[in-house]
């Protein structure tokens, strides 16, 4: 998954990336190529619900664009009683309108397949944030120019591993535009946290956000109750928190040592 921003050839379509699932990236508008854009404002979700059977996400359904007719909303797959269906070598985006702030948050339910290649992907150098899930199951981000593989959550304990495809997933993607980070944090099930990851480098210091991308490169895989947020903005004495670079020596982001 890319991020997103989950991301890409014809710009968000990786090419020959036919082993990864779920790539995920997020965006600048000016690389969207599927169409005539049409774009969404946030707060903004879908669960999918209102659609016919069968309807193909493409020509901006609800800001959708897919890569092909053949990724559709589809019913009965455990996600809800419809989800986004997205077959093997398939990007799905979605746009939405040149936002710049601070914080965004994207979260989604999918029924994700395991990235069974030999090799990494090449990382995207033109997009916020990017991401996996690697055969061993575990998340791995893009910090920067470089993957790491998420084994630890952000206060030292194991991650955990998914280790079937059946697992639905929620997965959720902090953004902080103000000063280029972002992190993860994924629950299988709803309940059991397999992921938290430390705030890590966009891979570009994109300044907006614009969209987020998902490629589908394995068995097909399911996509539900998606959301895009802006996050509240705490302040003491009238600033903003996470401009504040210590309180009494202490970082904000931090409790008791431990990443937000």
């Amino acid at each position: 998954m890319k991020i997103y921003p989950l991301i890409s050839a014809q710009v968000f379509r990786l090419t020959g990336l036919t082993q990864v699932i779920l790539l995920f990236l997020i965006w600048p508008l000016a690389n969207t190529c599927f169409g005539a854009s049409q774009t969404n404002a946030i707060p903004w979700n879908d669960t999918f619900e209102n659609y016919t059977n069968t309807t193909p996400l493409i020509e901006g359904t609800n800001g959708w664009y897919a890569s092909s007719a053949d990724c559709i909303v589809t019913q009965d797959v455990g996600l809800g009683f419809n989800a986004a269906m997205l077959p093997t070598d398939t990007t799905l985006s979605n746009r939405f309108a040149n936002l710049y702030t601070r914080i965004v948050t994207i979260e989604m339910q999918v029924r994700p397949q395991l990235y069974d290649g030999i090799n990494y992907p090449v990382i995207s150098s033109n997009v916020a944030a990017q991401f996996f899930i690697n055969s061993n199951g575990y998340f791995v981000i893009g910090n920067g120019t470089n993957w790491n593989e998420a084994i630890k959550l952000a206060n030292g304990n194991p991650a955990g591993s998914i280790t079937n495809s059946y697992y639905n997933t929620r997965i959720q993607v902090n953004l902080r535009y103000k000063n280029h980070t972002w992190n993860l944090k994924a629950w299988t099930n709803d309940t059991y946290l397999v992921a938290n990851t430390p705030y890590v480098n966009f891979t570009s210091n994109l300044n907006t956000f614009s969209g987020f991308d998902i490629y589908n490169g394995n068995s097909t895989s399911y996509l539900e109750e998606v959301s895009v947020v802006t996050g509240r903005q705490s302040k003491i004495n009238g600033v903003p928190f996470d401009t504040i670079k210590s309180i009494n020596g202490a970082h904000p982001g931090f409790i008791n040592g431990v990443n937000e």
